[in-house]
């Protein structure tokens, strides 16, 4: 089963053996005259975002209508339910901090039981929502056993295409813990920011065939303030990752993706941009159902497992909590520290709270969360009026930090 446009025509494909891929994919036919330019401004996803609450609530359900590739993942093989007989209606204080907050959708599942449930008016258990940044720990998390090996060498090493660029001599760590020197800001409203013009590489909007990540790599610059270490929120790393993960695994983006997704239960299907490359935008273009979305930190709040399924590896739950005196000081260094407080250090695409919490932060207001001392785990979608966490979201990150410490 396949999604499709509520709008547009589209097309069932297969990437070429050029590519290195063989995938079945949904390529969205109707501004193909249009190859190379912007879609008109009502199929936009940065646009439709930046505009009223009802334009960036159809985009956030709607990821797929605004991709060049839809990749879509079946349910699950063996999919995964949790316990409904827990849950137990919100106080009237969480129930005005989600209505306030523009939260689409919020689930709290402790020890596999879901014991808080709230959707808006329009969603419900089925409902997919883009999964933005919070999209990062997914890719950390789907790559993890073809990372860790190679932490200690270079980008320009593992991706000879990339020698001549900003990254050549930055390490894997670096990339994952987002410590590299790249010229880069998230202005989604400056069409001209770095994250805007890599939407377009990774298909989240329509271009051409000739355009992809490796090409938009090679333009990006260092940053002249920026040394080896530092940290700086760069997207385009966690798109790396999504192209050097299934280069080291030997399986394609979409395949290594479909593998870890089923084996995490999904239920519902799920779903990606991407461009017409392979490539997708591992940086925060996945959506999936709220259900579905909170498997991934279940699963890091249970040591890996699903069922008894091992998931995720001890080794990668340890790496993600593990920081040296360098990467404490990167982050208390950087800019995202002063606004969030509450955070200690940021590691493999994760925010670190302390020794048993972890989240993951995407734009407009999505969340995931774990405990992994209690077992609970946390997702939050929401559709904010600006896609600036660290401007508008701070209320929102202590509150999802109080609920994740209070179950």
């Amino acid at each position: 089963m396949r999604l499709f446009p509520r709008h547009a025509v589209a097309a069932t494909i297969a990437l070429t053996a050029s590519s290195g891929f063989a995938e079945d994919f949904t390529y969205h036919t109707q501004y193909a005259d249009q190859m190379g330019t912007k879609a008109p401004a009502a199929r936009n996803l940065t646009e439709a975002n930046s505009t009223a609450a009802g334009g960036a609530v159809y985009a956030n359900r709607n990821v797929s209508e605004f991709s060049t590739v839809a990749y879509n993942w079946a349910p699950s093989s063996t999919p995964f339910s949790f316990f409904e007989g827990g849950v137990t209606p919100m106080s009237s204080e969480d129930r005005a901090h989600v209505e306030t907050t523009n939260t689409d959708g919020y689930i709290v599942v402790k020890n596999g039981v879901i014991i808080r449930e709230y959707y808006a008016d329009g969603m419900h258990p089925t409902t997919k929502h883009g999964l933005h940044s919070t999209g990062k720990s997914l890719t950390s998390a789907v790559w993890h056993d073809a990372l860790l090996p190679v932490m200690d060498k270079t980008v320009g090493e593992l991706m000879p295409e990339l020698a001549q660029t900003v990254y050549a001599g930055q390490t894997v760590r670096n990339l994952v813990d987002m410590r590299t020197p790249v010229f880069w800001y998230e202005d989604y409203a400056d069409p001209e920011s770095p994250v805007v013009q890599s939407f377009a590489a990774v298909g989240l909007e329509y271009q051409n065939d000739e355009y992809e990540l490796v090409a938009f790599t090679k333009t990006l610059k260092r940053n002249p303030k920026l040394e080896d270490g530092d940290w700086y929120y760069v997207s385009n790393n966690t798109n790396l990752m999504g192209l050097l993960g299934p280069r080291l695994a030997g399986v394609s983006a979409y395949e290594g993706t479909r593998q870890f997704l089923d084996a995490l239960g999904m239920e519902y299907i799920s779903g990606s941009a991407a461009n017409l490359h392979g490539q997708y935008d591992a940086g925060g273009g996945q959506y999936m159902t709220l259900r579905d979305m909170v498997k991934l930190p279940y699963a890091m709040a249970n040591g890996g497992k699903v069922e008894d399924r091992q998931v995720l590896s001890e080794a990668y739950i340890n790496d993600v909590f593990s920081a040296d005196d360098a990467k404490r000081a990167a982050w208390a260094n950087g800019p995202y520290a002063g606004p969030m407080p509450d955070i200690q250090f940021y590691s493999n695409q994760w925010y670190i709270v302390d020794e048993n919490i972890a989240v993951g932060i995407g734009s407009y207001g999505q969340y995931l969360a774990f405990n992994r001392e209690t077992g609970v785990a946390i997702a939050k979608m929401s559709t904010y009026h600006t896609g600036q966490n660290f401007l508008q979201g701070q209320p929102d990150l202590a509150w999802v930090i109080e609920q994740v410490q209070s179950y």
